[in-house]
């Protein structure tokens, strides 16, 4: 099982990868400092932009969704995602929560929530992902984001109360909500600009799947619709101003201080970089970075990291020709569950960033941002009573950051974020994270690139009723890299 999620996960980002149109061959690309103010208000269309009759416009009007929301199909699309799993619990696993009555239902609604003891990857991962899933089932016909948001609550609270026959859990409920919106919202983003409603032929096939792979729900809307056979205009937001991918292959070691001994493995690293975040600023995720850790053989996990940082609404507050500041409140997911560390959850944060342009080739970005921790979970050495290794809890942080980039091309980037966590169940008492990153990346030939990273762990854990822990994790990483960080679509 665990090498089939890891190479459906995989083909996904391949994928996502291959067939979004990012790589700079059409695009203009132009340096942040050469864009100028101009680049951030500009919207003239490129000199390869197709021309659409007005046939062919009003055909796509009537072919592609959606100029109404259309409830049935989401109910339907909803009831899948829940039936669906219900059946193999019930049916394929055998798992004697899946035996459902009226009693049992009437049980979960009398007596209310509590919290569960599932494993961290099942909580914290596979749950927000199964949330986004409500999610694109409202996004993909015709919901906005905010309603959206509402089906990731309407349909987790429905699975907890009615998808088995033990007590909703609160945890779940709250992380498959908001960690689906933010999962949700990235692929709907990053799927539309693969699909391409005026491709044809293999390409066109090419494009459907890989859409599917990383919305299944949008495009089992797209099937169900009948147009991922049908062609006409695309969306005029289907592009955001820049999108920025990097793909980094290398080794990792893991220093001693983890859950294991030392080890030195494979990893791959995507991210995508959605929008620029000092500029796009209008709308929900307009702007957002998604990033995923593939770990090698040496983990016991396939997915070591995967994190989200998406805007859900910003204010520019100042602008010169050397420097912008903006303001943004964003809403972060991450998971973290490598031999090193488990920990992730959902929060908000209040994100002040920043770029000064030194010149027309070197550029430096800052960021600080205040968080609050809406659902989060942290290993801990002594959660054996809840059955889990890892306890849940709300609290605060503080997440700082720059970047210098040249010619919009990452160079040196520094991270570090401290976070504070009460336990809310599990053992009494708080947790201190510290995370530290820096990356070199230097580029070599085209768009190839040469770099290393060292990560920085630290877990202060403060405890009630057990001894105190101290918790000190290095990681070294030396990678290539691949990198479309000046593809401009304005």
């Amino acid at each position: 099982m665990r090498s089939l999620r890891r190479a459906t996960f995989a083909a996904a980002l391949l994928a996502s990868t291959l067939v979004m149109p990012i790589a700079g061959q059409t695009a203009k690309t132009t340096s942040t400092a050469e864009r100028g103010t101009a680049a951030w208000t500009n919207t003239e269309m490129l000199p390869w932009t197709p021309t659409i009759s007005a046939a062919v416009e009003q055909e796509a009007e009537a072919v592609f969704c959606c100029d109404e929301r259309k409830l049935g199909m989401t109910l339907i699309e909803i009831g899948t995602v829940m039936v669906v799993p219900w059946f193999f619990n019930r049916h394929v696993s055998d798992d004697s929560t899946a035996v459902l009555s009226l009693e049992s239902w009437g049980r979960n609604i009398r007596e209310g929530f509590e919290w569960d003891h599932d494993n961290f990857k099942t909580n914290m991962f596979a749950h927000p992902y199964h949330g986004g899933l409500y999610f694109n089932a409202g996004r993909s016909n015709g919901y906005s984001f905010w309603e959206s948001a509402a089906w990731a609550w309407g349909g987790s609270f429905l699975w907890e109360m009615f998808g088995e026959n033990n007590r909703g859990a609160i945890n779940d409920w709250i992380a498959t909500a908001v960690g689906g919106i933010a999962i949700g919202e990235s692929l709907n983003r990053a799927s539309r600009t693969i699909w391409d409603n005026e491709a044809t032929g293999t390409e066109r096939a090419f494009r459907e799947i890989g859409g599917f792979l990383v919305n299944p729900m949008g495009g089992a809307s797209r099937l169900f619709r009948g147009e991922m056979a049908k062609t006409g205009a695309n969306p005029e937001d289907r592009f955001p101003a820049v999108v920025r991918t990097y793909l980094n292959a290398g080794v990792r070691h893991v220093g001693e201080g983890g859950t294991g001994a030392s080890s030195t493995g494979g990893t791959v690293q995507f991210e995508l970089g959605y929008g620029d975040p000092l500029v796009d600023l209008e709308r929900p995720f307009d702007s957002f970075n998604f990033f995923v850790q593939i770990n090698g053989r040496n983990e016991e996990e396939g997915i070591g990291m995967f994190r989200i940082r998406g805007g859900l609404w910003g204010k520019e507050l100042s602008e010169s020709s050397k420097v912008r500041h903006t303001f943004r409140l964003e809403q972060l997911f991450q998971y973290i569950n490598n031999q090193t560390i488990e920990t992730g959850g959902s929060a908000l944060a209040a994100s002040f960033n920043s770029r000064w342009n030194f010149s027309d080739t070197w550029n430096l970005g800052t960021r600080v941002a205040p968080a609050a921790l809406l659902i989060w979970g942290t290993e801990s050495e002594y959660a054996d009573f809840t059955k889990r290794d890892y306890d849940f809890g709300t609290g605060g942080g503080l997440l700082l950051g720059a970047g210098l980039h040249k010619r919009d091309r990452p160079i040196i980037r520094v991270d570090w974020a401290s976070i504070h966590q009460r336990n809310l169940n599990g053992a009494a008492g708080t947790h201190w994270s510290h995370f530290l990153l820096t990356r070199l990346n230097v580029p070599m030939v085209g768009r190839l690139g040469i770099g290393g990273e060292y990560w920085l762990f630290i877990r202060d854990s403060n405890y009630r009723d057990f001894p105190d822990v101290y918790r000190r994790h290095p990681e070294f990483y030396a990678f290539l890299s691949w990198d479309t960080s000046s593809a401009s679509f304005r």
